[in-house]
């Protein structure tokens, strides 16, 4: 009998972990932040999270097609065998789709300042079109 309910309580705090609404680990929560583009600016321009965060993008253009490429080291980095931001999908970064925001998932996982610019070429400023995500510790 004892087996039984011993076995029934681990099941139900298994079960209880995975389900939405179950335990979390608090280094897994997402932290959602939400950028606005138009020509030769993004809102916010500096963007600051945590080491260990888990980070998602959601980059909106308001007048064209832009997107956001950020680099992957820390400014300054001579290491480039460590990533700084590890993302879920490596692809995204800096892919643009027309009509569709694009949604950028990472796990920010050193300290540093990390650049990132417009991903689409949208006219003669271009280039001055970037902004930073500060990973503090």
């Amino acid at each position: 009998m004892r087996i039984r309910i011993s076995v029934c309580a681990v099941v139900a705090a298994c079960v209880a972990a995975i389900l939405p609404g179950g335990a979390q680990n608090p280094d897994t929560t997402l932290k959602t932040i939400e950028v606005s583009a138009k020509k030769y600016e993004f809102t916010p321009s500096e963007i600051h999270v945590k080491a260990g965060e888990h980070v998602r993008l959601i980059v909106h253009s308001v007048d064209e097609p832009h997107g956001i490429k950020l680099t992957l080291y820390p400014e300054g980095s001579k290491d480039k065998t460590i990533v700084g931001l590890q993302f879920n999908r490596p692809e995204d970064n800096g892919k643009v789709e027309k009509n569709a925001d694009q949604v950028l998932d990472f796990i920010a996982e050193k300290p540093g300042t990390y650049e990132f610019q417009c991903a689409k070429v949208c006219g003669m400023h271009h280039g001055k079109m970037k902004g930073q995500v500060i990973v503090e510790q």
